[in-house]
């Protein structure tokens, strides 16, 4: 039993400042790359599985444990982001967040950058979850 104890400390260690506050969305998909190679060097890009319907870029960590996926437009901009990890991560990740964003419902945090909002949504998985980010959509009276 002491090994889950051991791995979760490694992860942490490795893992280091899990919530990443650059901002991706909008950003070409060659500046996501330089943006990932500088910020987030624990992540390291999966050229192996590629994806013929949609237009991403993923990372993943030595441990498998962290998925990071962006998803980008057919001009290379990027849409928005799917960040999944192990459940060991799942307290460090919402201390994280909660530290770096506002917080507006139990599972949904948001920043503002360049007079628009982001929303950061956490998704529970049966293995694992997912951190979304993505531009709030504004919606219309019907």
């Amino acid at each position: 039993m002491k090994w889950k104890y051991y791995i979760g400390f490694w992860l942490c260690l490795i893992c280091g400042n899990t919530v990443s506050s650059q901002h991706f969305i909008g950003e070409p998909k060659s500046r996501v790359k330089k943006l990932m190679d500088e910020q987030r060097k624990e992540l390291n890009i999966d050229e192996f599985s590629v994806n013929t319907v949609f237009n991403t870029l993923k990372y993943i960590d030595r441990l498998q444990s962290q998925t990071l996926l962006f998803v980008f437009t057919e001009e290379d901009i990027c849409l928005y982001s799917k960040w999944m990890c192990d459940y060991s991560m799942m307290n460090k990740v919402i201390s994280d967040l909660s530290a770096n964003y506002k917080k507006s419902s139990a599972n949904t945090w948001y920043y503002d950058y360049q007079k628009q909002r982001y929303i950061i949504t956490l998704s529970k998985g049966e293995w694992f979850f997912t951190i979304t980010t993505r531009k709030e959509e504004k919606f219309k009276d019907r």
